[in-house]
């Protein structure tokens, strides 16, 4: 018989050599859990019933019942090397052990059977799988948080309210790094980032001030390994003071990244000394190249009453002459303290310490507060000269009275990337959010 046509066919038994195919669906046997049939044996393996308590299909294995779900629960595996290449049919699976995804062969047919002229192989149809990475991620910038002229670091609590609904702030891949403000975030795959962080800018007195000091601009390429942490520290911005010298705007604090896993510094950017007033000290003819946050590791540093010495790359900074601010941190140690008009100056804390910014001088500034040096270690302003700028290397700082005040030297930057671009002041725009010249640092997967 070539074919038999029936609206409905009852059997105890139907045996079937060939396929066997439903236009409406194929019904199988329904049971509840209890009522499963209990007197199959071997010879009966691959029988299916529909389970209604545990509502999925369930197969008889020769010896229990399982449900077809769990029948795919261990799938064949293999890795790049043993993947296999032959006898081949739509629809293989199987798990990759080297890229941690499930992959399915498909053959879309002959070239220019298909408009993408796909060619036949194997495909994830379910993308990465979830040990190829922590968490999705494209890119995001870190900001400051805290205002401008703020010493001290944002709390956890600002950190984590500010970054409210990112998928990655929960508690596990984004934590509280070593000191108060610093952020440490994890990498959640493998793969080459870009890493660009600008130095927070110097504090400038709008009633008197003379000029806007940038924070340095530092990108750099970096290939990282899944669940590296990076601890970051973002500067903020020197404190503008209101003063009737205008000279004691305290300095810019740098932003630093840091492989926590490694405990290596990879990039720096320095940020801006304090600019100084436009009614003293012209008789240095009023420099700034040195202020600007700087684009090598060296601290920016000018003299004209005396010349500071020049620290040690990733060491603080340095000062000479009387009534002078503070110098700005480095990586490793704290910048030196100014000889101060009226006392009360404070050191600008290094990496290790905790990059709280100086506070300035006494005279003219509530305690010192006014014109108190940016988180990220930027140092606090005096009579003569307004803080230097935090960073890989502290700037440094100079004078004698106001007629031979300075801007505050600029920090050092850092970069161990590939394809570099570093910028002297380069951070003037409003990348870090805020206002302009906040620190910022912005990661971005490639």
């Amino acid at each position: 018989m070539g074919q038999f046509s029936a609206s409905q066919v009852n059997s105890i038994n139907l045996s079937a050599t060939g396929t066997v195919t439903g236009a409406g669906g194929i019904g199988f046997p329904v049971f509840t859990t209890a009522q499963r049939p209990t007197t199959l044996g071997a010879g009966d393996a691959g029988c299916c019933i529909y389970d209604s308590t545990l509502e999925q299909l369930v197969v008889w294995s020769g010896s229990s019942w399982t449900p077809v779900g769990r029948a795919m629960d261990i799938l064949p595996t293999w890795d790049e090397s043993t993947k296999p290449t032959s006898g081949l049919i739509n629809g293989r699976i199987g798990w990759n052990i080297d890229t941690n995804s499930i992959e399915v062969y498909w053959d879309p047919g002959e070239p220019g059977d298909n408009d993408e002229e796909t060619e036949a192989g194997w495909i994830t149809p379910f993308g990465q799988g979830e040990g190829n990475y922590l968490f999705e991620f494209t890119n995001f910038t870190f900001k400051s948080i805290v205002s401008r002229g703020e010493r001290d670091g944002p709390s956890w609590s600002q950190i984590t309210s500010t970054y409210s609904g990112e998928v990655w702030n929960d508690g596990t891949h984004f934590v509280q790094g070593a000191s108060t403000g610093y952020q440490k975030w994890t990498v959640p795959e493998d793969a080459t980032y870009t890493i660009e962080a600008g130095g927070a800018r110097g504090g400038r007195d709008y009633n008197g001030g003379q000029y806007d000091i940038w924070g340095a601009k530092i990108k750099g390429d970096f290939t990282l390994t899944k669940g590296t942490q990076l601890e970051m520290v973002v500067g903020v911005g020197g404190n503008q003071y209101y003063s009737p010298h205008y000279n004691d705007c305290g300095g810019g604090g740098g932003s630093f990244v840091k492989n926590a896993t490694s405990g290596q510094p990879i990039l720096i950017a320095g940020g801006g000394g304090g600019s100084m007033g436009g009614n003293y000290g012209w008789s240095c003819g009023r420099p700034t190249s040195h202020a600007q946050g700087r684009s090598g590791e060296y601290g920016g540093r000018y003299g004209c009453y005396c010349q500071p010495s020049q620290p040690s790359p990733g060491n603080g900074g340095y000062c000479c002459g009387p009534n002078v601010g503070t110098a700005g941190a480095g990586y490793n140690t704290n910048g030196a303290t100014g000889s101060g008009h009226c006392g009360g100056e404070t050191q600008a804390q290094s990496y290790t310490n905790g990059l709280q910014g100086a506070r300035g001088d006494y005279c003219y500034t509530s305690s010192g507060q006014n014109n108190r040096g940016g988180f990220g270690g930027g140092g606090g302003g005096d009579l003569t000269t307004s803080g230097a700028g935090g960073g890989w290397t502290g700037g440094c700082t100079s004078g004698n009275w106001s007629s031979y005040g300075v801007c505050g030297g600029g920090g050092g930057s850092y970069n161990t990337g590939t394809s570099q671009q570093n910028t002297q002041g380069g951070n003037s725009g409003t990348d870090g959010g805020g206002y302009q010249g906040n620190g910022y640092i912005k990661i971005t997967k490639n």
